[in-house]
């Protein structure tokens, strides 16, 4: 492989000439943003391998790439499409899009994507897509998504079909360390998931990530489009009372045998019953435990799971609570504080109870 080619912009026509080269040259570029509102006025399109974007301070409140806005067009306009693999972005706000933020497009085998210190925000359908083809087996496989905050500016989105990070089919991702906030449906049905991993996705961690007033927390599978596998642990997922008209259980098994649950802590305060569910006869050889609930946990359509030492919580001491704030970006901690306010429970009580989690029919 050739040497890195070292890149630095500081307006956004720069930055379509720099990847313009980036793409020609084969790749093996780092294109470093300087400080600045950036408008992207057409998809950015990435076709070469090892292709880097990164804020010069990595900073993302310092570099903003700024689409046309949150609505439908007429052509398909996400920020951009990743075609190749070892796409890194890294320290960057990207916000208004038409379509998705990000697109992963594994069927062009599009794997390794490196996601890290971003801000995604404010979409008119899912913030991060990771595609495939239906029927093809190529997929992106291999990415990391951490320390990135995926929201609804409004603390709600523009229309249901909306997500903050939708993959299908890929394999051995690790997605950790992220906030979530807002990816809720204002209208009609129930929004996607916060994460959700379906469509024979497989074998991979969803950890240690933030979830505040989204409609659906963490999805492994969609009926019978499933998942093979993986972990879903220490999560922090949090719903307030706050009249989302379709808010929903907070972690969600679909045909997704093999998988285990540990350790999170999930908190809603609105109308629906369940904190976690396992769902559909593919639902196998799951574990379920020593997750922090003030909901059920329960089994439906023929779901099947070792469901143990689960503990039942009302509330998060002022110590959790204050860190799950601190998680978010300083412009998102204000309407996470009030989310959080909103959440009833006594925040001095005693976090740890009686043992839950008696599976239903």
């Amino acid at each position: 492989m050739a040497a890195e080619r070292q890149l630095t912009v500081e307006r956004a026509e720069q930055l379509y000439t720099a990847i313009n080269e980036a793409n020609r040259q084969g790749g093996n570029t780092t294109i470093q943003l300087r400080s600045g509102l950036y408008s992207i006025t057409k998809p950015i399109l990435i076709n070469a391998s090892h292709i880097t974007l990164q804020s010069e301070s990595l900073n993302p409140a310092d570099v903003v790439l700024r689409g046309p806005g949150m609505k439908q067009t007429s052509a398909v306009f996400s920020l951009f499409r990743i075609n190749a693999s070892h796409f890194s972005f890294i320290g960057i706000t990207a916000e208004q899009a038409p379509n998705h933020i990000i697109q992963v497009a594994g069927e062009n085998n599009a794997d390794y994507v490196y996601l890290s210190r971003c801000i995604l925000k404010d979409s008119f359908e899912q913030l991060l897509k990771v595609s495939h083809k239906p029927g093809y087996p190529e997929a992106a496989d291999f990415g990391v998504v951490e320390h990135c905050t995926f929201a609804y500016s409004a603390g709600i989105g523009p229309q249901y079909y909306i997500g903050g990070i939708d993959l299908h089919l890929g394999q051995h991702w690790q997605i950790h360390n992220n906030q979530f906030y807002g990816i809720a449906s204002p209208a009609r049905r129930v929004a996607e998931h916060a994460i959700h991993l379906w469509y024979n996705s497989a074998h991979i961690t969803v950890e240690n990530n933030v979830i505040i007033n989204s409609d659906r927390g963490i999805g492994y599978g969609m009926a019978d489009k499933g998942n093979q596998g993986g972990t879903i642990k220490n999560n922090w997922i949090v719903h307030a009372n706050n009249a989302h008209p379709y808010a929903d259980a907070g972690i969600t098994l679909e045909s997704s045998p093999g998988t285990q649950v540990i350790g999170n802590w999930i908190l809603q305060y609105h109308n629906y019953p369940n904190s976690i569910e396992y769902r559909f006869p593919a639902t196998q050889n799951v574990v379920i435990t020593n997750n922090y609930t003030n909901k059920r946990i329960r089994r439906r359509n023929g779901g099947g799971a070792s469901v143990v030492s689960n503990h039942s919580t009302e509330s998060l001491s002022p110590e959790q609570t204050l860190m799950l704030i601190e998680r978010f970006p300083p412009d998102f901690r204000p309407a996470v504080r009030a989310a959080l306010n909103k959440a009833g429970g006594n925040p001095f009580g005693n976090p740890f109870g009686d043992p839950v989690g008696n599976p239903g029919n």
